[in-house]
């Protein structure tokens, strides 16, 4: 990514998260023409999925951090979960932007690169919990609720999350 499209983006998150999402409003943030941002993005659709797939590379590269220091795999993933709930409820574009778009947005894409990333931090053969570790966490983010305290979240994510992770692949049913 080049500085241009970073200029863009950054500008394309400040207007969605100020509900003026308009490609004249993009531009004007950005300090470009119109005509760059066709030129560079094709569409507004494609701008703004390319602004949703950034934002899951840095949401997972937080996550990613948070779990850098922990070797034990339910610390892992109850430190993921915090993190996912934390950050969530921080970011602009889930702040602003209505909960259906998110989520057709992320089922665009973005939510494969999600899956990809738990399931390459699980023993091999649990594709089937990374999928449901990362629908869950995003319901949580998606939906706050009781678990928006950070100790709260992580005692959930031991109990009940970490559970699933650590579970043996050979132990899961298989798919009919």
């Amino acid at each position: 990514m080049d500085a241009m499209e970073t200029r863009i983006l950054d500008a394309a998150l400040e207007a969605v998260a100020a509900g003026a999402a308009t490609m004249d409003d993009i531009a004007q943030r950005a300090g470009v023409g119109r005509v760059t941002l066709f030129r560079r993005f094709g569409s507004k659709d494609a701008l703004l999925q390319r602004l949703y797939a950034r934002e899951v590379e840095r949401f997972l590269a937080q996550v990613d951090a948070a779990l850098s220091e922990f070797d034990d795999p339910a610390d892992r993933i109850a430190e993921a979960f915090v993190a996912c709930v934390r950050e969530g409820a921080r970011h602009p574009l889930l702040a602003t932007v209505p909960r259906g778009v998110v989520l057709e947005a992320l089922a665009a894409g973005p939510l494969d690169a999600g899956r990809q990333f738990v399931a390459d931090r699980l023993e091999p053969g649990q594709e089937a919990q990374a999928d449901l570790l990362v629908r869950l966490a995003l319901t949580y983010v998606l939906i706050p609720g009781p678990l928006a305290d950070e100790q709260a979240a992580r005692a959930f994510a031991r109990a009940y999350l970490a559970p699933i992770a650590t579970a043996s692949a050979t132990s899961a049913p298989r798919a009919g």
